[in-house]
């Protein structure tokens, strides 16, 4: 198969989007270290100074962890950046000679692990150095690795199908001979009707299939059938999705119904149900892992020495440079064995779990897979999508095109197309010939479900009949309140000069006002009995969240959750409080607009959702307009004015 005009475009503009977004990343973390001095950097919690090697180990893939302390009295408690970030070590200028990259892998108490490459540079083990968040340039190098394996197929290969499928003209092929399972062969018995005609569909593909998974439709659960049932065919399955986060759940339900799993990823990046499975963990158990890590600790001694001598001045440059050799050759003879056992790992494995991106071909090999599950496919850009795709014959797609989008920093490059994943392109080309979706919601109340269903999902949701009706007065130990009586409430503030405010400093919105009143709401609730593990607040502004939790630290601590909206998607909780703080004479809304982002925030709770906000505001927006009317159609506006919270 040749690479026609057509398809050929399509790739040539996606590696330039995805370079120009590459490009992009790294001058706002260049930026970051030329405007903001280390002092500045280190204060707003996106760098660290002067901290110093406390001890290495081997980490399987040819690195090196490095645990990293502060020399002085920095700490890692506000760090902005976690586990699975890239950093930059330097000493002398942040963009000068002495830099090496690494990535977060462990955090431990007054520790920091950072993993590195091997053969990391030398600076690193003579004093201290310091530390700021970079760029993720491995997710663009495996990116870009993926669209130049893409373009590169050769004619008739599976690679090449997918391309012509992606960015050509191929129409995707259905064959009844690949029959999906009868209702008697389901594994998973409980599926509803809608699941087990995803499940045969997914199946019955001869190249791919996408699966639209609205809120609460049990998509992760379809796919575990999917992967169940594909195992019963001798095929070998990697699950993948856009997050750490998703791909952990998919493999703590697979492990829950016995299916065995490799899991890729440092345990640190993984949930603590999933960590055993991991990788590196199967390897610390390992006969290689034991060798390696005595190895280890005499190329640290040597290390060591040489640093002592050094500062007496009894060690002359030639036995230094000899003692340092050797120990990079224990090093090196240490990642060889753990290589070895890595490879013993991926031979027995039957499902790999692994991160989009964590699914690359440098990682992978040569392992061929007979199917991909890629979970969150509307959160991956295409090419970390391709990543994962290209390592198998046919692909299961999974999402939902109506909550947010995969995150893209250049907003030029988002509009032009690198915001538009493949399976939306898939979903608009082909239609039912490609998809199916699945309609049965089992997390929310119907009142809170027909909003959603009826804006976003063309009306097709169906609340299972098991959470229909059921309220917070289900729940054992809540009082009633009589002034929040249904299950849902939009408290209106029009009127109450809550005037949301930005600062120079910080560009997130924020509204005190409001802020105060939502506190009190959440109180209120606490006040009824709800713990507070049961409910979350959430706000699409940063700065508000952090308002939020400052005024309800108690909680919080006691297991309260207050973040933005977008760190919330595939979360669910009883109760929601939604914090709009959008107030203004303009009726501006800024990426309010965006309903994707409201569709999240009005469907992750069970049986109570109250939203707050100004309908002067918001209402100058057809959705928000629309949403009103929805809730004043089931009598639940309440005006900030007819109470005062408490």
């Amino acid at each position: 198969m040749s690479l026609s005009e057509e398809t050929a475009r399509a790739l040539a503009q996606l590696t330039a989007l995805w370079q120009r977004e590459r490009d992009t990343t790294r001058a706002l973390r260049r930026q970051e270290r030329m405007q903001l001095s280390l002092a500045e950097r280190v204060e707003r919690g996106i760098a660290l100074r002067d901290v110093v090697v406390d001890d290495t180990d081997a980490v399987a893939g040819g690195r090196v962890l490095l645990w990293l302390k502060p020399r002085g009295a920095e700490k890692f408690a506000d760090l902005r950046f976690g586990v699975g970030a890239p950093v930059r070590l330097w000493s002398g200028e942040s963009d000068g000679d002495h830099v090496e990259p690494g990535i977060v892998a462990r955090l431990g108490r007054g520790r920091l692990g950072v993993a590195v490459a091997g053969e990391y540079a030398e600076f690193l083990d003579h004093g201290a150095f310091n530390l700021d968040r970079e760029a993720p340039e491995v997710t663009f190098e495996r990116g870009a690795r993926a669209l130049s394996r893409l373009r590169d197929a050769p004619s008739k290969s599976d690679a090449a199908q997918l391309r012509e499928l992606v960015f050509g003209a191929a129409e995707p092929e259905h064959s009844h001979q690949l029959h999906g399972p009868r209702d008697e062969d389901f594994l998973d018995r409980g599926l509803n009707q809608s699941q087990r005609e995803a499940v045969r569909f997914a199946l019955e593909a001869q190249d791919l299939a996408l699966i639209h998974g609205p809120p609460g439709t049990g998509k992760t659960r379809t796919l575990v059938e999917v992967v169940r049932q594909a195992l019963r065919r001798g095929e070998r399955v990697l699950v993948t999705a856009a997050s750490n986060t998703a791909v952990d759940n998919l493999a703590e339900r697979l492990l829950a119904v016995d299916v065995p799993v490799l899991r890729l990823g440092h345990p640190a990046r993984v949930a603590p149900a999933v960590e055993a499975s991991t990788l590196d963990a199967k390897i610390d158990h390992s006969d290689a892992r034991k060798l390696a890590k005595r190895w280890m600790a005499e190329a640290v001694e040597l290390r060591t020495r040489v640093q002592r001598r050094r500062a007496r001045g009894s060690l002359d440059h030639a036995e230094g440079r000899a003692l340092l050799a050797e120990a990079r050759r224990l090093q090196a003879e240490a990642r060889a064995q753990l290589e070895l056992a890595r490879q013993w790992e991926f031979a027995q494995a039957k499902v790999i779990c692994a991160t989009a991106a964590g699914a690359d071909s440098s990682i992978l090999g040569e392992l061929a897979f007979d199917r991909v599950v890629l979970d969150e496919a509307t959160q991956a850009v295409d090419p970390i999508a391709l990543c994962a795709l290209l390592q198998g014959k046919r692909a299961v797609l999974a999402g939902d095109p109506c909550q947010l989008p995969p995150t893209v920093i250049d907003e030029s490059a988002a509009r032009q197309g690198l915001g538009t994943t493949l399976f939306e392109r898939l979903a608009e080309r082909h239609g039912d010939k490609v998809l199916r979706m699945l309609e049965v919601q089992h997390r929310m109340h119907a009142d809170l479900m027909r909003f959603p269903s009826e804006s976003m999902y063309g009306g097709k949701l169906v609340a299972a009949p098991e959470v229909a009706a059921r309220t917070l007065a289900d729940l054992p130990g809540i009082a009633p309140d009589p002034l929040r009586p249904g299950p849902l409430v939009f408290l209106d503030c029009s009127g109450k000069g809550w005037t949301e405010e930005r600062s120079e400093d910080d560009p997130s919105t924020k509204n005190p006002g409001q802020a105060e009143r939502v506190v009190l709401e959440a109180r209120r609730l606490l006040a009824r009995g709800l713990s507070p593990e049961q409910l979350a607040v959430i706000t699409p502004y940063e700065a508000q969240a952090r308002l939020l939790r400052d005024a309800l630290r108690d909680s919080v601590e006691a297991g309260l959750e207050i973040g933005t909206v977008d760190g919330f998607q595939g979360r669910e909780k009883e109760a929601i409080i939604v914090d709009l703080v959008r107030s203004n004479d303009s009726g501006e809304v800024g990426f309010l607009r965006d309903e994707r982002r409201m569709n999240v925030a009005l469907t992750r709770a069970k049986r109570f959702l109250m939203v707050v906000g100004d309908s002067g505001t918001l209402g100058a927006v057809d959705y928000y307009r629309r949403f009103m009317d929805a809730a004043e159609a089931m009598g639940s506006i309440r005006s900030a004015w007819e109470d005062d919270g408490t």
